[in-house]
């Protein structure tokens, strides 16, 4: 039997099939088509089949990871939404937290992003739940009734519904539904309560609103796909990947669409997880460089940092997802120089199309990617295995015209600072997720993947102090490879907001077993057997007063006393300080909000370590590369990945090109190829760092 993952990027589409058996992996990479993206999955499909020799019937299941939600929100291109919540509170999204972000304080005269729902399509229900849960004033079902003659004359496809204090009692917000779901027929409807029962409703509201934008784009196309799949004769189960690392069936994601918003980055990190902890990698970070940005994650004791809070248009988004960190650095980030000299990489990124200079497709600014041709560090004949032949002359017209005429440099040595400036933008985005965070980056290694990453990953390691980097087989398609592998996952929540001292241990051992059992049935639903389930309990704490909560996980056991919650307090103490370098032990701790994650662990395709051989072959070839600002080319062997075996060694400089990536190793820089064919790059310092 085999298992196909699917990450579709805004670059490249990438579907891994994976034998079940041996491990052995097929891989096809195709240019991502907006217009196309069902059809492009169902070519994938098809070539990777052809690739094993198998047919449709011996699919176990196709685990799809999509941006289709996160494309909707930046290109404004969701469902036309509306939004229902307490009358004198339909301005909460402009009204937001009052502050402006850091990239507008100075620029006062520029608004934050319009929301994405209109002014006139946010409706009010005179209605009120006070803090404690209590219905203070009861809503009218002719007032609601009411309003679906003005949603149905505005068009509107999807609904928002977000009251006060929903977390606490959902009672108006279900009313709501029940009284419209009859009047708008095909409209969906999705309540606060249900997406994210949490406190704080400008947070609360707007997820809402972000899942009922995307609903009907995420339903449509899913629905497109299982067609698309069913005419080509697949129909085994198709599961969709999550922002928090799992996959979970159509008809849950469906439920809430929040869910997707940032689930990209996250297939590779969890492949990292499972297959990196295999070659005994348990700290390590995540170097995930695609056309369009660059993701780094921090990955300690072998399990992925989560966070629940992050930003989309400056809007957030509420909702268990692997905390990546992103920066628009990737192969198609455009280089500009300003009107004071300064380099600058990114933000914008030509993309696919018309994508860099050298894709001869119509772009003409240089990028990342004409940086990397021009310093010989990608092959023109041989990107992406041969489906694309880069123009380095276009390249070089567009580095010139961009970047070296306005330093008064030569091409070259404006590729090498450029490189450098990208590289140290990538450096630093390592720092937020390690330094800012009480990490040391030299006790981590350095997992690279991605289209770019391998061809990056050595320089920014150096300039850390980084003293080894990773590359596993196949990086830039190492995020499909990871969805397939993915565990079902699911995270359940609710707000208590209460001081440690007042509360009882039955009060949080009620929520959790609600928690449990809704979790218990959803993973029946997905066929989970009772021993593949994993249920992981934790609370939000912080100081009474604070804004700002730290997550700490509680024992498996019921709490039947006090001594689970003082346990819990005292971790809460503890990680205070690894966090901000300090904790005040005598101060009352409260309890935020009480959390549940449930796995359903898959079974894992059978990757035996390979045998070690301890050969290195002669090189395919080799040609001239640029590492140092001033100084000229230098001749630089070419080895193919799939000719280095388990246990072959070399030094660079020297390139090492597969199909989906170039792993650039520099001079002062040791590979090793370990058991399971990582490539293992052990650098050299010269006792400065």
């Amino acid at each position: 039997m085999h298992r196909i993952g699917i990450d579709i990027g805004g670059t490249f589409t990438d579907v891994v099939l994976i034998d079940e058996d041996s491990g052995e992996a097929r891989v096809a990479k195709l240019l991502t088509d907006p217009e196309r993206r069902g059809a492009t999955v169902v070519e994938g499909i098809s070539s990777v089949l052809a690739q094993a020799g198998a047919k449709a019937g011996d699919l176990r299941f196709i685990a799809h990871g999509t941006t289709i939600a996160t494309n909707a929100v930046l290109e404004r291109k969701g469902a036309r939404t509306a939004l229902i919540g307490n009358t004198g509170f339909r301005d909460i999204l402009e009204i937001g937290r009052f502050n402006r972000p850091a990239e507008f304080i100075y620029r006062i005269q520029e608004d934050l992003p319009k929301p994405l729902v209109p002014r006139r399509l946010r409706l009010g229900v005179d209605c009120r739940v006070n803090s404690a849960g209590q219905v203070v004033r009861d809503a009218d079902e002719e007032e609601i009734r009411q309003l679906a003659k003005p949603l149905r004359e505005a068009g509107v496809e999807s609904l928002a519904v977000s009251f006060l204090f929903s977390f606490l009692n959902p009672g108006h917000e279900q009313q709501v539904r029940e009284v419209l779901a009859p009047l708008l027929e095909g409209v969906d409807i999705l309540l606060s309560s249900e997406i994210q029962p949490e406190f704080r409703e400008f947070p609360r509201t707007s997820t809402t609103v972000f899942a009922a934008y995307v609903a009907p784009v995420l339903r449509r196309y899913l629905k497109g796909l299982l067609e698309a799949l069913n005419d080509t004769g697949i129909d085994c189960p198709l599961y969709v990947f999550q922002s928090n690392g799992g996959v979970a069936r159509p008809e849950q994601v469906n439920r809430n669409p929040a869910t997707t918003l940032l689930s990209g980055p996250a297939g590779a990190v969890m492949g990292a997880v499972y297959l990196c902890g295999l070659a005994g990698f348990q700290d390590f970070i995540t170097f995930d460089m695609g056309g369009t940005s660059l993701d780094v994650c921090l990955v300690r004791e072998g399990s992925a940092q989560v966070s629940t809070q992050r930003e989309i248009d400056h809007f957030p988004v509420v909702t268990p997802m692997v905390d990546v960190h992103t920066v628009g650095a990737g192969g198609g980030s455009v280089i500009t120089v300003d009107e004071v000299g300064r380099v600058h990489v990114g933000p914008h990124s030509m993309g696919a199309h018309p994508g860099p200079a050298c894709y001869n497709l119509g772009g003409e600014r240089a990028t990342v990617t004409d940086v990397n041709v021009l310093l010989g560090y990608l092959e023109p004949s041989r990107f992406a295995g041969g489906q694309m032949t880069l123009e380095k002359e276009l390249a070089e017209s567009a580095m010139a015209r961009d970047v070296a005429e306005p330093l008064g440099l030569h091409s070259h040595d404006a590729a090498i600072g450029a490189y450098a400036v990208a590289n140290h933008q990538m450096a630093e985005a390592i720092r937020y997720v390690s330094v800012e965070r009480g990490h040391d980056p030299r006790d981590f290694s350095l997992i690279a993947f991605g289209g770019g990453g391998p061809v990056h990953a050595v320089a920014v390691a150096r300039e850390l102090g980084i003293p080894r980097v990773v590359v596993p087989r196949h990086p830039g398609l190492f995020s499909a490879r990871g969805i397939a592998m993915s565990d079902f996952t699911h995270h359940y929540m609710l707000s208590i907001l209460r001081d440690v001292a007042a509360l009882q241990p039955d009060e949080v051992e009620a929520v959790f077993s609600s928690q449990a059992a809704q979790a218990n049935t959803d993973l029946e639903d997905e066929g989970i057997a009772p021993e593949n389930r994993r249920l992981s309990r934790s609370l939000d704490m912080r100081y009474v007063g604070q804004t700002t909560e730290i997550n700490v996980p509680i024992g498996e056991g019921p709490i039947s006393d006090g001594g689970d919650l003082e346990r819990a307090v005292e971790a809460f103490h503890r990680e205070h300080e690894q966090l901000y370098s300090y904790a005040v032990e005598g101060e009352p701790v409260e309890v935020v909000n009480v959390r549940l994650q449930a796995v359903g662990l898959i079974d894992k395709p059978h990757l035996p370590p390979l045998q070690n051989q301890g050969e290195t072959p002669r090189p395919a070839g080799e040609r001239q590369a640029f590492f140092e600002a001033g100084s000229a080319s230098v001749a630089v062997p070419v080895y193919r990945r799939e000719d280095l075996p388990p246990g072959a060694t070399l030094e660079g400089p020297a390139m090492i090109e597969e199909l989906s990536s170039t792993t650039v190793v520099p001079p002062g820089t040791k590979v090793s190829v370990d058991e399971f064919d990582n490539l293992i790059l052990e650098i050299t310092y010269d006792g400065s760092q």
